[in-house]
């Protein structure tokens, strides 16, 4: 009876315990104003309660080595956080640089706010002890590829000061650029903060959050809820007018094939975006003769599949609550794919305009995005028109909604793309999920009656979120021939696969020097639809090591089915024919921990390679030679040898990318890229003089040049195309 009693006890602590867990806190109010310098010493301050903080890495819940002071409050306009962050050796700060936007290892002080409270969205703002100021978006519950978006930005303000004490922040962010929903005067947000201690890989969090995920501490599903009062939402209208200049130079063969003749084409140009928050959930973004002419370049890459590669989205116009327009289908393939819209080819293609309409409204998350291009002939591209409309509606609890989504490809010819698709995310036990999807395309190039396969695709995942214990991906999807989406982004054609992990992570004891490891077992099968052949086969066993300091490793045992139907082309000297190939081999990673000023990662792999080997190496060392200068560099080397042909092939990327930053506000982006199998140097410059947020001067320059000129008849031009643009952007709050 005894032990009855005591269960029964045990129950109902276990059940305040989560009650409390669950309550609501409420974020004090200011009593008088701050002063944003960096040093949270105004007598407001101290009436603030600061925030009980946990260890949350290496060891959860382990004794905190330093001692850490948050607190947060706000006033009608804004969020303030500040951080008394003391160190018993400041010396030791990792401060590598000054660069905005740029993590570089350095330590980190954060707040993540869940301002729609849906437990699945969240801004994340971090800022470093040199000032530098970093904001990401967090989507799908911060769960999987694609979940963090590193390219948004918004309007906020921080200041920090190093002291031998340690280092010290006030963080300023307006409710304007957060946005929330008001229930009868009241608003309730999620809130993760933390102090984060580089050298140390030491993280101290409000609220006690388990490292259960891989990303746990960001998760706005376990984030602390917070009540705020008393607060309107204003709806500031920004009005930026960007004014460009500059010109182009391209060399391009003659007609009769002789010799390349320059051609120079000089370019003034404005144009507007306009930012207009609807309601306090909902943004409304309008863009006339739009330009992203400061988008940071791509990184080269090197294809060594038969499908095509994929590149992020960089663009500012389509970062702002992109999770609403996020039809994944698996990986990087997704029903809208926003690199279609002004970019053909990886060259850009004008937009006359265009606006976008996305937010939250009661339970709906809704999205429309319409835009216009121009034509282009040196593509044969009439002008089209861009649309993509979503919708998605919570159901049965707060982690599972239904939606759909609906994109228009639209020629001024005549021709269209469109695609139509819906969608259910179904968390039906603990951290089980059930992720459902079905999209169809209709295209004026096929005549044939619509038929739910054959112009369909279908997947179904079953997931198990967590990083700790068993926990398992499950993926069925199947594609049909005629399912083409023009405004989306597909890997493979007309196929059926399955992609099956199961994987088990165990976190390590107080003095082992690994914190988690997680070996994985997969089997991967990818069948062609017209005869149920298999075109492709996978059976891998990854092995990921996280250590307590830092670093990480990973080591991958794989063996391979390929079914080539057509050749694979490497270069013009090297391809694979068609033909069935079984290879296998291993593969290695290895990175330090980012605090390092001289750090680097590593990758290796040797396989056996369709009838031939493939060796491969990477290495991309970082150094901070100071917090204004920040060089890298990134080698990737791949060996093909095809002995029985006497065929072998390089195919190598040499990068190199230098950060220089006088202050905050002043810098400079050099990347040089050498592809040494087209014998290309690719070079991108940026330099940026950001007066405040919103207004910024850029001078831009790029070129392709060629490093053998001679090898061919008639001789290579030094450079193919070479650009500089001057351009400033001015926003009218």
């Amino acid at each position: 009876m005894k032990y009855f009693i005591l269960s029964i006890l045990l129950l109902f602590i276990a059940g305040q315990v989560h009650a409390q867990s669950n309550q609501l806190f409420e974020l004090p109010r200011l009593s008088s104003p701050i002063t944003l310098d960096g040093m949270p010493d105004e007598q407001a301050w101290q009436e603030i309660p600061p925030l009980p903080l946990t260890m949350y890495q290496p060891v959860h819940m382990g004794q905190m080595t330093e001692r850490s002071v948050i607190r947060v409050a706000y006033d009608d306009k804004y969020i303030y956080v500040s951080g008394k962050l003391y160190d018993s050796e400041p010396d030791k700060i990792v401060a590598n640089t000054m660069y905005r936007d740029r993590y570089s290892g350095d330590e980190t002080f954060a707040i993540i706010l869940d301002s729609f409270n849906d437990d699945e969205t969240a801004r994340w703002f971090f800022v470093t002890p040199t000032g530098v100021r970093v904001d990401q978006l967090v989507s799908k519950d911060s769960e999987g590829d694609g979940s963090i978006n590193r390219n948004w930005t918004t309007h906020w303000d921080a200041a920090t000061q190093i002291t031998d004490e340690g280092w010290f922040v006030e963080m300023r962010i307006p409710f304007s650029s957060l946005g929330f929903r008001d229930f009868n005067g009241e608003v309730t947000m999620g809130m993760i903060a933390y102090r984060w201690i580089a050298r140390k890989a030491e993280r101290h969090i409000f609220p006690n959050i388990s490292p259960d995920w891989s990303r746990g501490f960001t998760k706005p599903s376990q984030a602390q809820k917070i009540r705020i009062t008393g607060v309107e939402y204003s709806r500031p209208l920004y009005i930026t007018p960007y004014v460009l200049g500059g010109f182009e130079q391209i060399n391009q063969l003659n007609s009769d094939a002789a010799a390349y003749s320059r051609q120079t084409d000089y370019t003034t140009e404005a144009g507007l975006d306009i930012k207009f928050p609807v309601t306090g959930n909902m943004n409304l973004d309008i863009t006339l003769n739009t330009d992203f002419a400061q988008v940071e370049a791509d990184e080269a890459q090197v294809n060594l599949s038969r499908f095509p590669l994929f590149f992020p989205e960089k663009r500012q116009f389509f970062q702002e609550r992109s999770d609403i327009f996020d039809f994944n289908l698996g990986g990087n393939n997704n029903l809208f794919y926003s690199r279609r819209i002004g970019l053909q080819q990886g060259q850009p293609v004008r937009i006359y305009g265009g606006a976008r309409l996305a937010g939250r409204t009661g339970k709906w998350d809704v999205g429309v995005l319409n835009m216009q291009t121009e034509a282009f002939s040196k593509l044969d591209l009439q002008s089209e028109n861009y649309g993509v409309y979503r919708a998605r509606r919570d159901i049965i609890n707060r982690n599972s909604y239904a939606g759909g989504m609906v994109t228009t490809r639209l020629g001024m010819d005549g021709s269209y793309n469109v695609a139509a698709g819906t969608d259910l995310i179904y968390n039906y036990t603990g951290n089980h999920y059930i992720d459902f999807k079905y999209a169809a395309t209709f295209d004026d190039r096929f005549e044939e009656n619509f038929n739910p396969l054959t112009n369909g695709i279908v997947r179904l995942f079953l997931q198990k979120q967590t990083s700790s214990g068993f926990y398992y991906r499950f993926t069925a999807k199947r594609a049909g021939e005629r399912y083409i989406p023009s405004m989306g982004f597909e890997s493979r054609f007309n196929y059926t696969l399955i992609d099956a992990r199961l994987s088990y992570g165990y976190f390590n004891s107080v003095e082992s020097p690994l914190r988690i490891v997680t070996p994985t077992a997969r089997y991967f099968v990818s069948l062609r639809n017209e005869d149920n052949s298999v075109e492709s086969m996978l059976v891998e066993q990854p092995w990921s090591i996280d250590f307590k300091d830092g670093s990480s490793m990973s080591i991958t045992g794989s063996w391979w089915f390929e079914d080539l139907r057509f050749p694979l082309v490497f270069s013009d000297r090297t391809f694979v024919e068609p033909g069935s190939y079984t290879f296998y081999g291993v593969g290695f990673n290895y990175s330090m921990n980012s605090a390092n000023r001289l750090r680097t990662s590593l990758s290796a792999g040797v396989n056996t390679f369709y009838d031939g080997t493939q060796i491969s190496l990477g290495i991309s060392p970082t150094w901070n030679q100071s917090r204004h200068f920040e060089i890298s560099g990134g080698i990737e080397l791949n060996r093909l040898d095809f002995p029985d042909r006497d065929q072998r092939e390089y195919l190598n990327v040499f990068r190199l990318r230098s950060l220089i930053a006088l202050n905050t506000q002043v810098s400079l982006q050099l990347l040089s890229q050498y592809n040494y199998l087209s014998r290309q140097i690719g070079t991108n410059a940026r330099f940026r003089y950001n007066f405040r947020e919103g207004n910024d001067f850029w001078i831009v320059y790029s070129e392709t040049s060629n490093t053998h000129t001679d090898h061919v008849t008639p001789a290579l031009p030094r450079f193919d195309n070479r650009v500089v643009l001057v351009k400033y952007t001015y926003t009218f709050l």
